[in-house]
């Protein structure tokens, strides 16, 4: 049956030393998420790596790659998710990220550079709350 959406994982594209780690990565989610979450590849290129989660779920399956992600991972990580056929990405983390999600990004629009992470804000706006 096909989910309702895609989760992205997104690393900086300097993350895995070698090809061998990429793919230790993607066995590691493939290992940890259930059933109701289908890891359907990666790709690598254009500054970033990207692994993609098909899902009914998103929030518990960023809950789950939340959970097992070291704190050097969470650095050097994005994860946003959208409808199957839509355009239109929701961050969830860095939470209150308000920066677009892309697969990949221009020259001088690295989303991994310390610059670019000072653009989050540090509380969320009245009202609302943050996942």
């Amino acid at each position: 049956m096909a989910k309702k959406y895609q989760l992205v994982v997104q690393l900086a594209g300097d993350y895995f030393k070698t090809f061998d780690e990429m793919v230790a990565f993607e066995d590691r989610l493939i290992a940890y998420l259930p059933k109701t979450h289908e890891v359907d590849g990666h790709d690598a290129g254009a500054g970033t790596f990207n692994f993609f989660i098909e899902t009914d779920f998103p929030l518990a399956a960023y809950k789950i790659i939340h959970r097992i992600s070291t704190r050097a991972t969470e650095r050097r990580m994005r994860i946003a998710y959208r409808t199957m056929r839509g355009s239109k990405f929701t961050n969830l983390w860095p939470r209150r990220d308000p920066r677009p999600f892309e697969y990949s990004y221009g020259k001088g629009n690295d989303p991994f550079a310390p610059a670019s992470k000072r653009k989050i804000p540090k509380r969320s706006p009245p009202g609302t709350r943050a996942v």
